[in-house]
């Protein structure tokens, strides 16, 4: 990526995105996971955490099971049949189409994570939807609202862990067995929340003190002439996935 349009060379991976939860063939998904995949490294994207890399590979391998065994077709020889059914190549080429999409939208998210870093997704997102303000569309609004929840995301979720660890450190030890994981979910959660209210409430006196004004969004939108070829590239990419089905 050029320093002179980093920020929106991220249309591509958001056409990417887009492009990999619609492709409804495997060539499509490689396609749009190529790309991403390319567009992550020159942004140097970093690894996801460990818990998206957990989701992703359950929700890849349950899909591909249910996939295979659900979806009607030619049987394969030698697999067993589970709960009375037997596995098909139809839903083999459809898990493995699955696992494909899930994978090109998580290397397009993680790199639109490296370009667009916290308050800059909403920027974008703003300087792409400011059109809509004639028709009544609080963009300014929705903008700000985004632009705070991403801000202090981290911070909850930190103070949530903190919360629990010291649930933890009272109960005298890690809890066992999935009904005392439950209370103790529910038993960090009230005070969580209640945190967060609290946060809430001094953020906006704080705004409120210092004459807080929506600030407009960053002059870094498509209509640049920067960005319009990322635009185009990131909509060409979405519009192959999406015809080549």
């Amino acid at each position: 990526m050029t320093r002179s349009g980093p920020h929106a060379a991220g249309w591509l991976l958001v056409g990417g995105l887009c492009g990999a939860l619609v492709a409804g063939r495997i060539e499509g998904g490689l396609l749009c996971l190529a790309v991403s995949a390319v567009g992550a490294g020159a942004a140097r994207a970093t690894w996801p955490p460990r818990r998206w890399r957990v989701t992703l590979a359950i929700s890849v391998g349950l899909g591909w099971l249910l996939n295979l065994y659900l979806t009607p077709g030619t049987p394969l020889n030698g697999w067993p049949a589970f709960a009375g059914r037997v596995a098909t190549r139809e839903g083999l080429e459809l898990g493995a189409l699955l696992g494909v999409r899930l994978l090109g939208a998580m290397v397009a998210l993680q790199g639109l994570r490296a370009l667009w870093p916290g308050e800059r997704a909403a920027d974008a997102v703003a300087g792409a939807l400011r059109p809509l303000e004639r028709f009544g569309l609080p963009v300014r609004d929705t903008r700000t609202l985004l632009g705070l929840a991403l801000r202090f995301a981290p911070t909850v979720e930190a103070e949530a862990r903190r919360i629990a660890a010291m649930q933890s450190l009272r109960a005298g030890g890690a809890a066992r067995g999935w009904r005392a994981r439950v209370m103790r979910w529910r038993a960090a959660a009230v005070p969580t929340m209640v945190c967060t209210l609290e946060r809430a409430e001094r953020v906006a006196l704080a705004l409120e003190a210092r004459h807080y004004r929506l600030r407009p969004a960053r002059p870094e939108s498509p209509g640049s002439a920067a960005g319009w070829p990322w635009v185009m590239a990131g909509g060409a990419l979405f519009g192959a996935a999406l015809w080549w089905r």
